[in-house]
């Protein structure tokens, strides 16, 4: 080989390095962008895996919640029933319970009334609907409410005197606030 050959061998040579260098760092470019993508595409698959398991979760607690209080609305409804069967046994002098001959039509249909009140009120326990009296309590906004107050003396300030109508909750949630009077203080505080 003559001595331009050569040279042109040499630089045929050096220049294919610099070129396989080039296709070099091009590829590692790519594979570093590669990389950077199958990164960044397994974070999102991560967060899309923990997406769906919080909505499964908070999919399944409200399907439980449903089915709890599910029939809020209507034992809300019958609570007026209760009412009104706990007021028609209160109002039955207990005079003409003693009597049972001569008042035998009025003791049969006390019995009647008291025992469908049980009843519906068994029923209700049986789906979570339990009630309470908050009678010489103190005073809790969050489960009663009071529609009027008045100074009562030997009883404690802020604590309930009377029940007008009954409290009721559900699974824990109150269904209907007690309906009460409240000792009020007479110094106004």
């Amino acid at each position: 080989m003559n001595m331009p050959e050569a040279q042109d061998a040499a630089k045929k040579n050096e220049t294919s390095k610099t070129v396989g260098a080039e296709e070099q760092e091009k590829a590692k470019k790519a594979l570093s962008d590669k990389d950077a993508k199958i990164k960044e595409m397994k974070d999102a698959y991560l967060r899309a895996l923990a997406d769906a398991e919080n909505i499964r979760t908070r999919c399944k607690s409200e399907v439980e919640s449903t089915k709890t209080f599910a029939i809020q609305n209507f034992a809300k409804d019958l609570l007026d029933t209760v009412d009104i069967l706990e007021l028609a046994v209160k109002h039955v002098p207990k005079e003409h319970l003693a009597d049972k001959v001569a008042n035998k039509s009025l003791v049969d249909l006390y019995e009647g009334v008291s025992m469908t009140k049980s009843n519906l009120l068994r029923t209700l326990e049986r789906h979570g609907v339990d009630s309470f009296d908050p009678l010489d309590k103190p005073y809790d906004p969050n489960t009663s409410h009071a529609l009027y107050q008045a100074p009562m003396p030997g009883k404690t300030p802020g604590h309930v005197f009377a029940v007008e109508k009954r409290g009721y909750t559900i699974k824990g949630r109150v269904l209907r606030p007690a309906q009460v009077g409240v000792v009020l203080d007479p110094n106004g505080n």
